[in-house]
């Protein structure tokens, strides 16, 4: 797949287990489980239509249809990126939250604002860090960027 998309393949072992809990070949990443679908997945077609948009489309059209077709192409890779790092990003949250002992973003930010966290600070940092680069994974990977050395978390 391109490397414009930000969009990682599905690695084989995900595609193997998969394969031997649906009972086929091949089996592929689908919303919350896995679907009974062969190749090519969801994500690997919507791959495909963002490449026919910025390779046959983008190139002979101007204007406004110009930018339209461009915001197209950025959120078909944008499902196709959540398509693929989205379950295995919303198990990775859930956990974090759990860790700082709240079910969701609701309770996390009133944990915030009445102080109950503050002894934890450096762990909330982390965990909203790292929440933030998940979003930014989906929305725009080429945003994601390392923390400089040396700097600080807060």
């Amino acid at each position: 797949m391109s490397d414009r998309s930000g969009l990682p393949p599905v690695p084989q072992t995900v595609r193997s287990s998969a394969a031997s809990e649906a009972g086929s070949s091949q089996g592929v990443p689908h919303g919350t489980g896995w679907a009974p679908h062969d190749a090519p997945s969801a994500a690997e077609l919507l791959d495909a239509v963002r490449e026919f948009l910025e390779s046959e489309v983008f190139p002979v059209v101007e204007g406004r249809v110009r930018f339209h077709v461009r915001v197209a192409t950025n959120v078909v890779a944008m499902v196709a990126r959540e398509l693929v790092l989205g379950p295995g990003q919303a198990g990775e949250h859930a956990a974090r939250l759990a860790g700082l002992g709240v079910a969701d973003e609701a309770q996390l930010a009133e944990a915030i604002r009445s102080g109950s966290l503050d002894e934890r600070r450096n762990e909330v940092i982390a965990a909203v860090r790292a929440t933030v680069a998940d979003k930014l994974a989906v929305a725009n990977p080429a945003y994601v960027r390392p923390l400089e050395p040396g700097a600080s978390s807060g």
